[in-house]
């Protein structure tokens, strides 16, 4: 290592024992972020280091002050374009959240996959035996209670209970996807 090029590294030392601290003081001040504010300075130091050959001993300290207040600058620029970009995008999502609340809450199930329940109910009717259709029939449909449709088809009241059930429970089943 040269004469020349060890003077340069202890003035830069210096330099940046000296004054480090302080400048990253001005770049919090600036910015509002310490983290950031090390990083800034950090970057400004190594660049005074990489030009240290083009820029007059007198002259360093002015270098760096202009140095971390344009950096401050650009990274506020830079901070604010974020937020709004975020900000938009934000927006945005919650404009598509809200019209698809909207058509969720203006659709209703049962009309949307009628016919799909209407399918599958059919099918699981047709599946009961006859006397189980017999029983879903006169209850379901004609509107019997369960008292009248034991004695319209001779059959005890537990019985016609029973299999009621039954019939319900497999509907639910067949239905599942469809029922909250």
């Amino acid at each position: 290592m040269n004469s020349k090029d060890k003077n340069s590294r202890e003035i830069f030392e210096k330099i940046f024992i000296k004054n480090k601290k302080a400048f990253e003081y001005l770049a919090f001040c600036s910015i509002g972020n310490m983290e950031e504010a090390k990083d800034l300075v950090s970057r400004c130091f190594m660049s005074l280091w990489e030009k240290r050959d083009s820029i007059k001993k007198e002259s360093i300290m002015s270098y760096m002050y202009i140095s971390v207040r344009n950096a401050c600058l650009d990274y506020r620029k830079a901070d604010n374009i974020h937020k709004n970009i975020y900000n938009k995008i934000l927006h945005e999502e919650k404009n598509a959240m809200d019209y698809y609340s909207r058509a969720m809450e203006s659709c209703d199930p049962s009309t949307v996959f009628a016919s799909e329940i209407q399918d599958i109910i059919k099918k699981t009717i047709k599946s009961l035996s006859d006397k189980e259709k017999k029983i879903f029939i006169k209850n379901r449909i004609e509107g019997l209670s369960y008292k009248e449709t034991a004695e319209a088809l001779g059959l005890s009241y537990k019985i016609v209970d029973k299999t009621l059930q039954k019939i319900m429970k497999k509907i639910r089943e067949a239905l599942a996807e469809y029922l909250p």
